[in-house]
């Protein structure tokens, strides 16, 4: 009943919106500059005005010079005007000198010539203000008013990035923590903004693009592994004018805000005259330095030893001759096991790349327009991997009446990606290994990726060998090599080069997404001072991806609940419609030396995803893969979510002489993933409201007439205090519902999914910050620096609940952490000549997060026992821990407790390998540390010579999970990014650090390469295995999990931790802008770049810089995807 009377309250709230725009006189509307009593200077709306008369004030005089900072030479038509006010205006003469007449209560000058950066001026005195400006190249500082928001800012020009989350790692690392998700095309990169606000719901920055809240769908998942569903590489960057980060002020968004925003802005027509540019570029990467595995001999050394520990190897080395450790050259099959074959070699290529732009911008005093074209074709350096995409987007501003404009934008865009599988999933108990990736490093290198086979010939049997046939076709053959341990109970492995060859095609390894965005935004200006608009905006996202493992070359798997599998099938489509409407209403005026602008209004947001998925097994026909009744082991599922958002707000700010501002923000959030009954915010008309309350202050010092330190040029002090909130609520977290099981691979049936939680609510920081910012010496060096300290509360998090529901946990808002950080950023100008010109800064982050309170269910208590000498728990010596234990690529080895960081890892300390038996019996109390079995009549095992020296934390004797401790934590102590910026005349060079010290890295892949538990090839590392008595290494004995001496070496321990601090010149380019005075041709340049150019690193592995998915918990797991390696570009840009 209150859903109901919710949704009749929403439908209400709208239509009164729609009818009081219909009394203003249009329907939908945009945003417009706060500065609304300016006189516009528009190339692109001419119809005429009649002429505004400035109100009648006290005047003084102020006069000066502008100089090019260069040349030191005078400036001539350089703009002079009051700051925030363009009443009064002036130019310079052909000296660089001015003179202005503004109000007594100005206290600043803003400064601006096309070419060059902008420049603020603080008035002391009514001569010789005087002012130098710097080229254009140099990052610009000041804009025509004051922010007094943490904001950082990137204009897009010439970039060659697939998608913008490389151009914000690059440019915005010290604002935003982009952590890369690896070397295949267009995933982009994990995003984090004011450090970590949350422990299960989405932690990444809110995006906004033209004024339109997007649905990133960072939960949604995908059928192939390794592969993020990313809605970033549906824009292309070269639509993309400007990029802008937000830390704080984000309560105008309200529920949605407390990760931060990323507001983008797209490219627009800002000529009349027609303009045309093309853009050309393409390159080539390089394929990444190799994991060292062992080679043939040094496999089958380590193969004989691990087989050897299993609980086959007495019977079969006595009773039967085994063919891979036969060593005599005159056995039959000897050549079939005595290969060295590098199965990475030909799994990987040099990648290309191509990329065309075209856009086009013109227009009258009626209309103007941009039309952009554009496509782009990657490939990456794993063979039968791409990713294409093509791009329209069409926009017009259009003036309807003197008062009334409105603008248009229009999009289509479509992507395309043949994949494969990438590096490790977390589990493999219903399916194969099948990435190729991983196959290259595990498979046998004794074996030949292509297949033998037995003649006869003149009387005798021989082995023939082909290289026209892949080996492993059929894994029944009786010769088939890839078997070769199967009667000591392992499976062969998939042939990766049979999954290459038989798995392209558009109905096998294939993902396709589209998008369309229609987006109409009028505004009416009813007077001078107040204006209302509205934004509509309808998105349709479409995807369509297919998974296929091919029959051939694909070993049998007796899959638990199932039966024997071997090639799998499965497609899955999704759809998400948006429907977006922001109707606003703004009213800014100046009285004398205050200025006030408030804006109110509301959004509204309504989102429907639904997708649906099947899946099948044992498909023997690799030309045809398409879903059949014949299939075996059907399954079928999808998903119907629906939910609004409906948000109120007012953004009101005051200004008194550009010295002092103030600004407050006020929004109400109601969302349908709301509880009926929540606790927080306010509840009316029977609706439960969040309220977002912001309060922010500035002071302008370098504008007060005191203030008269001439190595300072600008100093700025900022701080406020705001509440925002994160929605990101499971859509049905608040209802009680019910799901469709499959049971004994046949019959169907309804069971209880879920118990309403009618509190459910959204998340919700508290945040403090403080600001400064300052420019010195001519405004050559540029400072800033942010602080914030941020409390979360009702934090969601499960907590157990009665048995007698058949459920073990719900969803409740009962956890809260704090959060702290800071950001700190330098740019200097180094040299600044007439022909040369250096400028050089750097950006520092920092951030910590500290989980305070979680529910007290017993969900969320750890609680470990030491042992008695009978491997006993004893009771009173219970070790507590409030906290929650995670399984990401392990066994509860991800630690989420109160009073330390989120989602640090949890696992064992080691202090090497035990060398000899008398060094092991001598390290526990009862002699020989001991493993617990859980078996009675044998209650341990001993660690002997040649196992892993575990830390035996408590000193009971014993090695269980009373001995876990934190052992890494994936969140650096800083991040940020180093950049210089040389020139000289038309040459540009710029090189782009990106670095991240003290984070640590779980180098998953590590663990299984040097696991010794199976059958896979191993490191070379191995090489160095523990195998005699008083031998010295930090690599244990291998030894089968079925062996009475197994003690679990290769648990989750800090032999996997590793530091994963790193230093990465990320972009070195050098363009050359060709000095071409022509009519017809604006501009001409060219340029190359390398990109990836080297590591500094200690880490193992492929790439520090890593992210296995969007959860905050996957954050520095190395999970063996493609890694990024270094890249050459190449482009031209033409101007028409």
């Amino acid at each position: 009943m209150n859903n109901i009377k919710r949704t009749n309250m929403m439908q209400g709230v709208i239509r009164a919106g729609v009818c009081l725009f219909m009394l203003s006189g249009t329907c939908v509307l945009s945003a417009q500059e706060a500065d609304t009593t300016a006189v516009a200077v528009q190339t692109k709306v001419a119809p005429a005005k009649a002429k505004i008369v400035a109100p009648k004030y006290e005047m003084k005089q102020v006069s000066g010079h502008i100089f090019d900072a260069a040349t030191k030479k005078p400036l001539a038509g350089v703009r002079v005007q009051a700051l925030s006010n363009r009443f009064y205006t002036t130019m310079t003469d052909e000296n660089g000198a001015y003179t202005i007449s503004v109000p007594t209560f100005v206290t600043a000058l803003y400064i601006n010539l096309d070419g060059y950066n902008a420049v603020q001026l603080g008035i002391k005195g009514s001569e010789k203000q005087d002012a130098v400006l710097y080229n254009g190249i140099v990052k610009p500082l000041y804009k025509d008013g004051t922010d007094i928001f943490n904001t950082a800012s990137m204009g897009l020009d010439n970039s060659s990035a697939t998608t913008i989350e490389n151009d914000i790692e690059n440019h915005l690392n010290g604002s935003v923590r982009a952590i890369n998700r690896g070397g295949m095309p267009a995933q982009g990169a994990f995003l984090l903004m004011n450090g970590l606000n949350s422990l299960n719901a989405n932690t990444q920055p809110l995006v906004v693009i033209d004024g339109v809240v997007q649905d990133m769908q960072y939960n949604r998942t995908t059928l192939h592994d390794g592969f993020v569903n990313n809605l970033f590489n549906i824009i292309d960057p070269e639509d993309i004018e400007n990029v802008e980060t937000i830390k704080n002020g984000v309560a105008l968004y309200g529920s949605r805000g407390a990760n931060g925003v990323i507001k983008i802005t797209t490219r627009r027509g800002r000529s009349m005259v027609t303009r045309i540019k093309i853009r050309a570029y393409g390159g080539f990467e390089t394929i990444h330095n190799k994991i060292p595995v062992m080679n043939g001999n040094q496999y089958r050394s380590y193969i004989s030893e691990f087989l050897g520990t299993t609980e086959y190897a007495k019977s079969l080395s006595s009773s039967q001759n085994i063919p891979f450790l036969n060593e005599d050259p005159n056995y039959l099959f000897y050549p079939m096991y005595h290969n060295n074959t590098d199965w990475q070699s030909d799994l990987y290529s040099t990648a290309f790349t191509q990329n065309y732009k075209v856009g086009v911008e013109g227009g009258d005093d009626i209309a103007m327009y941009n039309l952009s074209l554009g496509f782009t074709q990657s490939n990456a350096t794993a063979k039968k991997n791409d990713f294409n995409r093509l791009n329209i987007r069409f926009n017009t501003d259009v003036t309807l009446t003197k008062n009334l404009t409105s603008s248009i934008d229009i999009g289509y865009a479509r992507n395309a990606y043949n994949l494969r599988d990438n590096g490790w999933a977390e589990d493999y108990s219903r399916r194969h290994i099948s990435s190729p990736n991983v196959l290259g490093l595990i498979q046998s290198p004794f074996i030949s990726p292509y297949a033998y086979f037995v003649g006869y010939k003149n009387g005798g049997l021989y082995l023939g060998h082909t290289d026209k046939v892949y080996a492993g076709k059929n894994y029944n053959d009786t010769n088939n090599p890839f078997s070769f341990a199967k009667d000591y109970g392992f499976a062969g492995l998939v042939n990766p080069y049979w999954t290459l060859l038989n798995g392209e095609g558009n109905n096998k390894n294939y993902q396709e997404q589209t998008q369309f965005n229609l987006n109409i935004a009028p505004k009416y200006q009813i007077n001078k001072y107040l204006t209302i608009q509205n934004r509509f905006s309808y998105i349709l996202n479409r995807s369509n991806e297919k998974y296929y493992l091919p029959y051939n070359g694909t070993p049998t798997m007796e899959v638990e609940g199932l039966g024997d599998v071997y090639s799998i099938v499965r497609s899955q489509f999704g759809k998400e419609t948006t429907l977006f409407n922001d109707f606003q209403v703004n009213w800014a005026r100046q009285f004398g030396a205050h200025a006030v602008d408030v804006l109110g209004g509301f959004r509204y947001s309504a989102y429907s995803y639904s997708d649906s998925h099947v899946s099948g097994y044992n498909n023997d026909n690799d030309k045809m893969p398409n879903m059949s009744y014949s299939l075996q082991y059907k399954d079928y599922g999808g998903t119907n979510d629906t939910w609004n958002n409906l948000s109120y707000y007012v953004n009101g700010s005051y200004n008194y002489r550009n010295r002092y501002f103030l600004n407050a923000i006020v929004a109400m959030d109601a969302s349908s993933r709301f509880g009926k009954e929540a606790k927080g915010g306010l509840k009316l008309a029977g609706v439960r409201w969040g309220f977002f309350p912001s309060l922010q202050a500035g002071w302008v010092v370098s504008n007060e007439d005191w203030f008269n330190v001439k190595a300072i040029n600008y100093l700025k002090l900022t701080a406020g205090y705001e509440e925002s909130g994160n929605d990101d609520v499971d859509y049905y977290a608040s209802r009680t519902y019910f799901a469709n099981r499959k049971f004994l691979d046949r019959a169907t049936a309804l069971v209880l999914a879920n118990i309403e939680n009618p509190t459910i609510q959204w998340e919700t920081t508290r945040k403090f910050n403080i600001g400064l910012n300052t420019n010195m010496f001519d405004n050559r060096l540029s400072l800033g620096l942010n602080w914030f300290y941020a409390k979360t509360s009702n934090l969601l998090a499960q907590k157990s609940v009665s048995d007698i529901t058949g459920l073990r946990t719900m969803w409740a808002n009962d956890g809260a952490l704090k959060n702290t950080g800071v950001e700190f950023n330098v740019n200097t100008v180094l040299v600044n000549h007439n022909d040369w010109r250096w400028q050089a800064g750097f950006t520092i982050g920092h951030y910590k997060n500290e989980l305070t309170k979680l529910p007290t269910s017993d969900l969320n208590y750890i609680t470990s026992y030491p042992l008695d000498a009978n491997g006993k728990r004893i009771e009173e010596s219970a070790q507590v821990l409030h906290g929650v234990l995670s399984n990401v690529y392990g066994n509860k080895n991800i630690l989420s407790a109160v009073g330390r960081s989120v989602g640090v890892f949890y696992g064992y300390k080691t202090a090497g390998v035990f060398s000899t038996d008398a060094q092991a019996a001598q390290a526990g109390k009862y002699g020989y540390l001991r493993y617990p079995t859980g078996i009675a009549s044998s209650p341990y095992r001993n660690f002997k010579a040649g196992d892993v020296h575990f830390v035996d934390q408590n000193g009971d004797g014993w090695i269980n999970e009373a001995d876990m401790v934190e052992i890494g934590n994936p969140n650096p102590t800083i991040y940020g990014n180093l950049y210089t910026t040389l020139s000289w005349k038309g040459l540009t060079l710029d090189l782009i650090f990106k670095y991240s010290l003290g984070n640590d890295v779980f180098n998953y892949q590590r663990s299984q390469l040097e696991a010794q538990n199976n059958i896979w090839n191993q490191t070379t590392a191995v090489v160095n295995r523990w195998r005699y008595e008083g031998q010295v290494t930090d690599v244990p004995r291998p030894m089968a999990s079925t062996n009475e001496e197994w003690v679990n070496n290769e648990r989750f321990s800090d032999r996997w931790i590793e530091d994963g601090s790193f230093l990465k010149l990320k972009k070195l380019r050098l363009t050359y802008k060709l000095p071409l005075n022509l009519s017809w041709l604006q501009g001409l340049s060219v340029w190359g770049e390398v990109n990836n150019v080297f590591t500094v690193t200690k880490y193992l592995g492929s790439d520090p810089e890593i992210s296995v998915g969007n959860g905050v918990l996957y954050q520095g797991v190395d999970a063996g995807y493609l890694p990024s390696s270094r890249s050459f570009n190449f482009g031209v840009t033409i101007n028409l």
